[in-house]
């Protein structure tokens, strides 16, 4: 047991120190990385005209919407309520059959003004907060892009954004930034069986109002292996082409201190669970089941204690290597020595590789070097006696309590 937490303490030690020297920065961090943006725009043929935010549009049941849509169909999930376990918390679940056509939807409520943006070439999908102190910001697409990206427009101050960053890069807003919501990306029938017996989470119902063709994608279909979102035809151009990983492969990009890593989704959902780390953070993707989407958290529970090393246990459940407590998909424990603590979540942006690479060419990957190996996870997994004795009993000055108890 003392062999087995030796190795594992020198692993930690060994990547913590090799990754402290990654330099893998994210955003613009200049003025003069704005106005490269600005410079190096691609016109499209589209223009704000042709690409009309929805704005407080009508919503129905889960029930009622199930006569609406197709089982494979993709859809989006965007959290808006209290920080709570993902199936109690309000949410909206957007077909992306009709957010193609619009590629932002406004939400203005109360105190609330958050902006779900789609960009269908990159195959962003990202949803920010746009209050900033008393000014609710609108967006919307204005059909130019950059690195195969859509720019977006606030109708507010007519200032221009960068749909996958955040940042205004043009315009009396220049270098603000919007803050990020969570947002996941699945298929219907995930998203049906998930919510169907709750009132918290509400379906977009198609808009009437307009003469868009919402049962044809123009670009294609995720349904249709052959088509865009699958093969690897490039529209517009990029500044570079990065062959780590295939050009349309769905990746999750986490920015944690400006820096960027993207996590492939597949992946993680061929593996189930991948531990890595990624600058000073110990992080770990898993595949939720019940949803089918990836979601990332924050292996460093108990503060000044080495991070835990995660590895699967049941199709609800997933367990720490250490201590062999039991944790849902919510970044609960649910039992063991860490009984009553959570994982930080982290949320990132779903994008095409080509793009999201285009855009952050200094990104790290999962797969990549930062991946906790599968030695360090079979050495005496699931042994009857766990390792870690000085994580036993009841864990005490976590800061790290259930948010929602």
């Amino acid at each position: 047991m003392k062999i087995l937490t030796l190795l594992l303490s020198f692993f930690f030690f060994l990547s913590g120190n090799f990754i402290i020297n990654l330099n893998s920065y994210a955003l613009p961090q200049t003025q003069e990385d704005l106005e490269y943006i600005a410079e190096h725009l691609v016109n499209t043929g589209m223009n704000e005209n042709n690409l009309k935010p929805l704005v407080n549009p009508i919503f129905t049941s889960v029930s009622l919407a199930s006569m609406l849509l197709d089982e494979n169909e993709p859809v989006f999930i965007v959290a808006t309520g209290k920080l709570k376990p993902l199936k109690e918390r309000d949410v909206i679940i957007l077909p992306q059959k009709i957010m193609v056509w619009h590629e932002v939807l406004n939400m203005i409520a109360q105190d609330k003004s958050f902006a779900v943006t789609y960009s269908p070439i990159s195959g962003t999908l990202a949803t920010y907060n746009t209050r900033r102190d008393n000014l609710y910001l609108q967006l919307q697409a204005d059909g130019r892009q950059y690195n195969a990206n859509s720019v977006l427009m606030d109708i507010n101050t007519n200032s221009r954004w960068s749909q996958m960053y955040g940042i205004c890069f043009l315009g009396t807003l220049m270098g603000s930034g919007l803050e990020l919501l969570p947002s996941y990306w699945t298929t219907w029938d995930k998203a049906l069986r998930f919510y169907i017996d709750k009132d918290n989470a509400r379906v977009l119902l198609t808009p009437r109002s307009t003469n868009k063709r919402y049962g044809k994608d123009p670009y294609g279909s995720y349904n249709d292996p052959e088509s865009f979102y699958y093969n690897d035809q490039l529209i517009y151009p990029i500044s570079n082409l990065d062959t780590r990983m295939r050009l349309k492969e769905m990746v999750i990009g986490l920015e944690l201190d400006k820096k960027v890593v993207a996590i492939n989704i597949n992946y993680v959902k061929k593996k189930g669970i991948v531990n890595f780390f990624f600058d000073k953070y110990a992080l770990v993707a898993v595949h939720d089941k019940a949803l089918d989407v990836v979601r990332i958290f924050d292996r460093t529970v108990w503060f000044g204690k080495d991070p835990l090393v995660m590895v699967k246990d049941s199709s609800k459940t997933f367990k720490d290597l250490q201590t062999q407590s039991t944790w849902d998909f919510d970044g609960v424990c649910r039992g063991g020595n860490y009984l009553g603590t959570y994982m930080k979540e982290y949320y990132g942006i779903y994008s095409f590789w080509y793009s999201f690479a285009a855009n952050n060419p200094e990104t790290e990957t999962v797969p990549g070097k930062s991946e906790v190996p599968d030695s360090a996870l079979e050495i005496g997994a699931f042994n009857d006696t766990p390792i870690g004795e000085e994580l036993k009993g009841p864990v005490e000055e976590s800061g790290m309590n259930i948010p929602w108890n």
